[in-house]
């Protein structure tokens, strides 16, 4: 029988019966916030928590990983103004953040993952995961279902621009979402859009960047180049996310700090 990994189907003997000494908890943190006319607000949640569970079906019973019910609402108001969209603040998400780490090194573990689904998130991620580990002596990891996939190559009739542009309602989250719920996917109205973007070393993402909204770049919400995703493209795209996942848990199972020689009274 294979191991249980959903956390919260167990009782909490099993929990307290889990050797603790590498095992780790992985938090889905995903998002309800628009992704262009194709796309449901749910696309984060999906690709977070859906990679996480078909990873953890793969891995070997003697690896302990566990898995947590996805966070759903998060920092998205960079999305306002487009309906559906459902947001919290950086305090709030930082504190939720926060208190479920405190509850799982309550419980016993001592290695906690964020795996992210939204790029709104990743500043507070850098902080709440710096903190735990700070507070509690906890070791926090923080990834995504990108962390370890191969480079995507992009198909003849894709827009060259989705390569370095194509963040969000892109190229690659529609492939993962074709392949993990197509029903989901509006394909005909799946159309790119980029912005008209000043020449300059400064970016939308990366080492320095301009902050911005998605209204200022985007009337669609639409950032890249979301068309000529064929079924195979998706499925392809999806298995190079979920091995890639694979690799990122067993490798945060074996992860330990290097502890240095005391030196200076330190």
């Amino acid at each position: 029988m294979a191991i249980q990994r959903f956390l919260p189907y167990m009782t909490w003997p099993d929990v307290k019966a889990i050797d603790k000494t590498n095992a780790l908890v992985v938090l889905p943190v995903g998002a309800t916030e628009q992704h262009g006319h194709h796309l449901p607000l749910y696309t984060d949640t999906l690709i977070s928590s859906g990679v996480l569970e078909l990873a953890m079906e793969r891995l070997e019973d003697e690896v302990p990983a566990y898995r947590l019910s996805p966070i759903t609402i998060s920092k998205s108001n960079e999305h306002r103004g487009f309906p559906g969209t459902l947001w919290i603040g950086a305090k709030t998400l930082y504190d939720v953040l926060f208190d479920i780490g405190r509850s799982v090194h309550e419980s016993g573990f001592r290695k906690l993952c964020f795996f992210n689904g939204h790029g709104g998130n990743i500043g507070i991620l850098h902080a709440v995961t710096r903190d735990l580990r700070d507070e509690f002596g906890m070791t926090m990891f923080a990834g995504s279902a990108g962390t370890f996939m191969d480079e995507v190559t992009l198909p003849e009739g894709v827009d060259p621009r989705e390569k370095t542009m194509g963040i969000h309602a892109n190229f690659t989250e529609t492939a993962i979402i074709k392949a993990l719920t197509p029903d989901l996917v509006k394909e005909d109205k799946a159309k790119p859009c980029f912005p008209d973007y000043p020449e300059t070393g400064i970016g939308l993402v990366g080492k320095g960047y301009g902050q911005w909204k998605t209204e200022d770049w985007s009337s669609t919400g639409v950032l890249g180049d979301p068309t000529h995703v064929t079924d195979e493209i998706a499925a392809e795209i999806l298995e190079n996310s979920v091995s890639g996942t694979v690799r990122f848990i067993k490798e945060m199972v074996a992860y330990e700090y290097a502890k240095p020689t005391i030196e200076d009274g330190l």
